[in-house]
C-alpha cells in the first residue's frame, strides 16, 4: 500500500508502509502481557499515556514496538489529534483475532484517565488478565493444531523410510525390478527431507511464541560437527567399513558439538533461573516498601535474600555505592545483564518512589504479580507441548535408528539369497538419513519450544546424533 507520510522535516514523501492489519495475530498476543506490563510501570506511577506509548515504541517487543512507533509518528506529525486517538485508530486496524490485545490496551488507556489510584490499579490488573487470557488461548489453539503436522512429520519422515524403502530396495526377490541405489538416495536424502522441512516451516510460522525480531543466530556453533570428517577418514584408513566409520564419525562429531555448546547452555539456564528469582524479588520489594523500608534497602534486601541472585545483589551494592546519585544507571548496570525487563520495571518503581514510597510499593506488588502470572501461563503452555516434544525427540534418537537398523539386519540375508549383492549401500543411505533426521527434529523441537537460536538447535543435535548413530550401528550388527 502506498500512502503519503509527513516526516519531521515537513516534506511529503511516498513510501510503502505496513499497517496493523499486516501483523500476525498469534505473535502479537504473545507480546500483549509484556506490553501491558511496560505500560503499567509508567501509568501505575501516575505517568501519562504519551510516555507509556513512547516507552513501548522505544524498547518494546518487536511487533508492538513497530506498531507503537506508527502511533507516535502520527501523533507527533499531527496526522492525529493526540496520542490516544492515534493509538485508538491503530488498534482498530488489527485483525479480529487480536481482540484480547486490543481490549487490554484499551483498558490501559482507561487506567491512564482514572483519577483515583485504586481505580487505576484495578483497571491495570484487568488489562493484565485480558492480555494473559489472550496468550493462554493462543497457546491452547497452537497446541491443538500440532497433531496433524507432527503426525505428518512422523509418518513421512520416520515411518516411510522404516516400512517402505528397505522393502523397495529388495523388491526384485518378489518378481519385480528393484529401484536403483541412486533413486533410493534421492527419495531418502532429498525428497523426504524436503517434505519434512516444508511441514516444519508451517509449524514455525504458526508458533505464537517464536521471537518476532532478529534472533542474531551464529552458525559458527555448528562448526564442531565438521570434526566427524577426520574421524571418518581415520577409521576408514584403519580398515573400518563405511557404515561403521560413518556412524562413529557422526557420533564423535555430535559429542564434540554438545561439549562445545553445553557451557553456554548452563550459563543461559542459570541466567533464566536468576531472572525468575528477580521477578519474585520485585514482589517482595513491594512488601518491604509498604512496610516502610527505603528504596535501596528494600531492593538490595529482596534480591540478596535469594541465593540464585547473590552475584546480582553484589553487583547492585557495588553500583549503588559508586553511582553518585544516578540510581537508574546503577540498576540498569547490575540487573539488565540478567533481565532487561526486571531492570526497566525496577527503574519505573524507583521513579514512583521519588514521589511516594508506599505508592511505589503498591506498584511493585502489581507489576510483580503480573510478571509471575506471565511465567505461570507460559509454563503451562510449555507443559502442554512437552509430550509432543519428548515424543519427537525420543523417536529420532532411539526409535527410528533402532527399527531401521534391525530392518537392515533382517533384510541383509534376503538380499544375499536374491543375489542383489548385499545391503550395505542401503544401510549407508539410511545412516546419512538418520543424521539428517536428527538435525531436522532438533530444529523442530526448538521451533515447538519457541527458541530457534542456533546454539539451542546445536545442543539438541549434539544430544541426539551420538545416541542415534550408536543405536543404529549396534542394531545393524545383530545376526538373524
Amino acid at each position: 500500500m502506498i500512502q503519503e507520510s509527513v516526516h519531521r522535516t515537513g516534506r511529503l514523501t511516498e513510501k510503502k508502509v505496513r499497517t496493523a492489519r499486516d501483523i500476525k495475530v498469534p505473535p502479537l498476543l504473545n507480546e500483549g502481557p509484556e506490553v501491558v506490563g511496560m505500560m503499567t510501570v509508567v501509568i501505575g506511577n501516575g505517568g501519562s499515556l504519551d510516555v507509556a506509548v513512547r516507552n513501548v515504541a522505544d524498547s518494546g517487543p518487536a511487533l508492538s514496538a513497530e506498531m507503537f512507533r506508527r502511533v507516535v509518528d502520527r501523533a507527533d506529525t499531527r496526522i492525529e489529534a493526540d496520542m490516544k486517538s492515534s493509538l485508538t485508530k491503530e488498534l482498530s486496524q488489527l485483525r479480529d483475532g487480536a481482540a484480547a490485545y486490543s481490549m487490554a490496551i484499551h483498558m490501559v488507556m482507561s487506567a491512564a484517565e482514572a483519577r483515583e489510584a485504586g481505580e487505576r490499579e484495578r483497571t491495570l490488573r484487568d488489562a493484565s488478565e485480558i492480555a494473559l487470557s489472550g496468550l493462554r488461548e493462543a497457546g491452547k489453539a497452537y497446541s491443538s493444531s500440532l497433531n496433524a503436522p507432527c503426525m505428518a512429520v512422523f509418518g513421512v519422515g520416520i515411518m516411510m523410510p522404516m516400512s517402505i524403502l528397505p522393502m523397495l530396495s529388495i523388491s526384485g526377490i518378489f518378481g519385480s525390478q528393484s529401484i536403483g541405489m541412486g533413486q533410493l538416495a534421492v527419495i531418502t536424502l532429498v525428497l523426504i527431507p524436503a517434505i519434512v522441512v516444508a511441514v516444519m516451516a508451517s509449524i514455525r510460522e504458526k508458533n505464537p511464541f517464536m521471537p518476532s525480531g532478529k534472533t542474531g543466530n551464529n552458525y559458527g556453533y555448528l562448526l564442531p560437527l565438521a570434526s566427524a570428517a577426520p574421524v571418518y577418514l581415520a577409521l576408514a584408513a584403519a580398515g573400518a567399513g563405511p557404515v561403521t566409520a560413518g556412524c562413529i564419525g557422526c557420533a564423535a562429531g555430535g559429542a564434540i558439538l554438545f561439549i562445545s555448546v553445553y557451557p553456554g547452555y548452563k550459563r543461559e539456564t542459570a541466567r533464566r533461573r536468576r531472572a525468575g528469582a528477580l521477578e519474585d524479588a520485585v514482589f517482595e520489594m513491594g512488601n518491604r516498601l509498604i512496610a516502610g523500608e527505603g528504596f535501596e534497602d528494600a531492593l538490595t534486601g529482596s534480591i540478596g535474600a535469594r541465593e540464585e541472585c547473590g552475584p546480582v545483589a553484589e553487583a547492585l551494592r557495588r553500583e549503588l555505592s559508586i553511582c553518585r546519585g544516578d540510581v537508574r544507571s546503577a540498576i540498569t548496570a547490575a540487573i539488565a545483564p540478567t533481565s532487561p525487563t526486571v531492570a526497566d520495571t525496577v527503574c519505573g518503581i524507583y521513579d514512583a518512589g521519588l514521589k511516594d514510597l508506599r505508592d511505589a510499593g503498591r506498584l511493585a506488588l502489581s507489576v510483580g504479580r503480573q510478571l509471575k502470572d506471565q511465567e505461570t501461563v507460559r509454563r503451562g503452555i510449555r507443559s502442554d507441548l512437552r509430550g509432543m516434544m519428548d515424543t519427537m525427540f525420543s523417536t529420532a534418537a532411539v526409535f527410528a535408528p533402532l527399527v531401521l537398523g534391525l530392518s537392515t539386519s533382517m533384510l541383509t540375508p534376503l538380499t544375499a539369497i536374491s543375489g542383489d549383492g548385499g545391503f550395505s549401500g542401503t544401510t549407508a543411505v539410511l545412516m546419512v538419513y538418520l543424521a539428517e533426521l536428527c538435525v531436522m527434529i532438533a530444529a523442530l523441537v526448538s521451533f515447538l519450544e519457541g527458541n530457534a537460536r542456533t546454539e539451542n538447535v546445536a545442543r539438541r543435535i549434539g544430544m541426539m546424533l551420538p545416541v542415534s548413530m550408536l543405536v543404529f550401528l549396534i542394531s545393524t550388527n545383530f545376526g538373524f
